[in-house]
């Protein structure tokens, strides 16, 4: 008998241990992967808010969903609806099936289940945040902040961390910036599309593979991240004044014009170094002048 409560506890208490380290892993993979796109309660960032989405979906459909959303999306009709709603696929996670029931259930528990009541037995009050510092939102910034934001994004200003500027990957229409690179999605309206917050979210802790690669080790700075953001919001709102800058009508122009002087001032100095007189004619003139001599 003492054997047997001896067994119903361990295994009991190792129970408990294995739930707890679920959860704490949980929330340090929701953390680590989830909270630049998601919130739990905190309302919509870049992705839609995650509380209760356990009782929305199953849990094999979540797994599905975050380990390949582009994917799952070509199959499932409400992926395929949630990705058009929201403009692009969420990135592939590098989570295994393990690691996202441990998300799922962390969520769970952040989840409130039921409306929370005053010790009367009355709903509670409703709680309502403090509105944000108007100072500190990017579409009140500075034409200062704006303009050190554009020189960010091109490049003109280096990163203080040492990061690649926006420019290389991303392409945003305007009178002082030439064509980006089209390797990542247009960032024009990127403020009219996320927001201050879900700006300040990817821009922190970048969801996207190529992003997080390349600013894992060279992060952004607080103050960077507002002028970038100042710059997406001028960019976004003074849009239908931008024409952006373009080389195409002059490349023939500038190109071809500068080949052909190149290729004019080199042979130019090859003429001055031509040949102007016989291979032979020193000797010959020295043999003549033996003969005459005779």
């Amino acid at each position: 008998m003492k054997i047997k409560l001896k067994l119903i506890a361990v295994t009991t208490g190792a129970l408990f241990y294995g739930l707890g380290v679920n959860a704490q892993d949980g929330e340090a993979l929701f953390k680590q992967t989830c909270a630049a796109c998601h919130t739990v309660g905190g309302g919509k960032l870049v992705g839609p808010d995650l509380q209760g989405v356990n009782k929305k979906r199953t849990e094999d459909w979540i797994v599905n969903f975050v380990k390949s959303a582009a994917d799952f999306g070509a199959k499932d009709a409400d992926a395929k609806a949630m990705i058009a709603e929201y403009g692009y696929p969420m990135p592939n996670q590098n989570l295994g099936e393990g690691d996202v029931k441990a998300i799922i259930n962390y969520i769970a528990a952040n989840s409130p289940t039921e409306e929370i009541a005053t010790e009367g037995g009355a709903p509670a009050e409703e709680i309502v945040a403090e509105p944000a510092d108007p100072a500190l939102d990017p579409a009140n910034a500075s034409a200062e902040d704006i303009a050190f934001g554009l020189k960010l994004f091109s490049g003109e200003n280096r990163l203080a961390n040492g990061g690649p500027s926006c420019l290389t990957c991303h392409n945003v229409e305007h009178t002082d910036l030439i064509a980006g690179g089209l390797l990542a999605k247009d960032l024009t309206k990127v403020y009219e599309r996320m927001g201050a917050a879900g700006l300040n979210g990817i821009l922190s802790s970048p969801p996207f593979p190529a992003m997080n690669a390349s600013y894992k080790d060279n992060p952004l700075t607080e103050k960077e991240i507002f002028q970038l953001s100042a710059f997406f919001s001028d960019a976004s709102v003074n849009n239908i004044y931008q024409k952006q800058r373009a080389y195409n009508d002059n490349l023939l122009l500038y190109g071809g014009g500068g080949a052909f002087a190149t290729i004019a001032i080199v042979i130019f100095f090859l003429f001055l170094e031509r040949k102007r007189k016989c291979v032979k004619e020193d000797i010959y003139k020295r043999q003549t002048k033996a003969a005459s001599s005779k």
